[in-house]
């Protein structure tokens, strides 16, 4: 038998090899590779396109927020500035020959009105100025709005004269104590770890008073009450006892929240009292600055002829007579001098009917000639308020005349399309008319007189 011939031997293995892949199904090939390569790098490109577009907005917003804030700190020092016109401008009015041309006139009272024609919205600015048409010309704020609160640091209790002369030492010592007169702050000083310390510290009204008086005189022996003779007993209040260790100042404080130091002094005795403190101004209390009701009961209870007129000593009522004052301070009644305070404990009904009476007789533009009813809100219906004063001891705790220091709360205000809110910005600082202005700016040496002690952003 013949041997099959070469072209028959290649038909043969062709034929093998198409049989083998029949047997194994379809062979592999690379196409759609390409596709699904693209389709990935798309992906990505989509991915890195995205994540940058969402950086770039971030970064636009955030461009956005630093310009407003720029602009709303701007805004509220424009309001600062403004203000220091403001109390210049009180300045002049406190001149005693101006108020004797004018009267007793309290400029700094008005001060947000008088701001809102500057830095008001459209609808301020034209409420103030009385224009009808567009805004005028110079007047508010193109991109958002400014204002300010001006009040008198001068009705507070000073804590620094503690680090002054006796009479004035205890002076603060008596304010301070009579500050928590009322029962109603028993809880208080009946805690007996008030300040969190695993030892504990009680307090009672006495000593907490101690306490603070001691942080802040030169002497490191404990205060005596007024009255008593000085105490040759060390200061001991624990302070290098906690945790962190630290030591009784001695010395007038720079900031009001240096108080928060004295030992007993936590968050509920702050909340409670912490507004009526102050660090800046005179020991003695302007009798036109009096505005918060504890102060000015601890003045009544401290300064009545008789201690034991029901009045003082029954919590509820003396608590009406500092409402009555106060009431009457926020409603434009002004106390001019020290007897005008006196006057009015004895009668506040009668005096602020009084006011409201017309003293040319005829009844005239709204006036009446009979004293009208007054109501004062706080107080009972059928309750006669009335506590007799004595004028001497109202002289070593009151004084009257010009305020000294202010305390201002200037704000500035960028409005912006929502979803986002307002941004807000918010200054306090406080003016001392009895500062000497080492960086003068005028060649008017009155213009010395008067400076800025306390600034801070927020």
């Amino acid at each position: 038998m013949s041997r099959p011939s070469l072209l028959a031997r290649l038909r043969g293995r062709r034929a093998a090899r198409r049989d083998r892949r029949r047997r194994r199904g379809p062979a592999f090939t690379q196409r759609g590779v390409a596709l699904i390569a693209v389709a990935t790098a798309l992906t990505i490109l989509a991915v890195l396109s995205k994540e940058f577009a969402t950086n770039t907005q971030v970064d636009a917003f955030g461009a956005d927020n630093a310009r407003d804030q720029m602009r709303a700190e701007f805004l509220a020092r424009s309001s600062l500035d403004l203000s220091e016109l403001i109390l210049r401008l009180q300045q002049v009015l406190d001149n005693p020959q101006v108020q004797q041309a004018i009267g007793a006139v309290q400029i700094t009272d008005y001060a947000d009105l008088l701001m809102s024609a500057f830095g008001g919205t459209a609808e301020e600015v034209a409420g103030t100025v009385g224009s009808t048409g567009e805004k005028p010309k110079g007047l508010g704020a193109d991109i958002g709005a400014f204002g300010v609160r001006i009040v008198s640091d001068d009705g507070k209790i000073n804590v620094n004269c503690a680090n002054g002369k006796r009479e004035y030492s205890q002076l603060v010592y008596t304010l301070v104590e009579a500050l928590y007169y009322f029962p109603a702050f028993d809880p208080v000083f009946q805690d007996p770890a008030v300040d969190g310390s695993p030892s504990g510290w009680r307090r009672d009204r006495a000593t907490q008073t101690q306490a603070i008086i001691d942080y802040i005189d030169e002497d490191s022996t404990k205060v005596s009450p007024p009255g008593e003779p000085p105490a040759n007993v060390a200061e001991d209040y624990g302070y290098e006892g906690l945790r962190d260790k630290y030591r009784a100042k001695n010395n007038y404080l720079d900031t009001l929240d240096e108080l928060k130091l004295v030992r007993g002094v936590d968050d509920r005795f702050w909340t409670l009292f912490g507004p009526a403190f102050t660090v800046y101004g005179g020991c003695k209390l302007n009798v036109r600055a009096l505005e918060d009701p504890r102060i000015i009961a601890a003045i009544i209870f401290l300064t009545a002829k008789n201690k034991e007129d029901p009045a003082v000593r029954d919590g509820n009522l003396l608590w009406m007579h500092a409402q009555a004052v106060a009431w009457a301070r926020q409603n434009g009644f002004f106390f001019n001098s020290t007897q005008d305070f006196v006057d009015f404990v004895k009668d506040p009904e009668g005096q602020l009917g009084a006011g409201l009476t017309d003293p040319s007789g005829q009844g005239g533009s709204g006036g009446s000639t009979q004293a009208p009813t007054i109501q004062i809100p706080g107080v009972p219906p059928g309750v006669d308020l009335g506590v007799e004063l004595d004028p001497t001891e109202v002289d070593k705790i009151l004084r009257a005349g010009p305020q000294r220091t202010y305390r201002l709360e200037v704000w500035g205000e960028i409005t912006r399309q929502p979803p986002f809110t307002p941004l807000h910005r918010e200054m306090t600082a406080v003016w001392d008319m009895g500062t000497v202005n080492v960086n003068q700016r005028s060649t008017d040496a009155k213009a010395r007189n008067g400076a800025w002690v306390y600034l801070r952003s927020k």
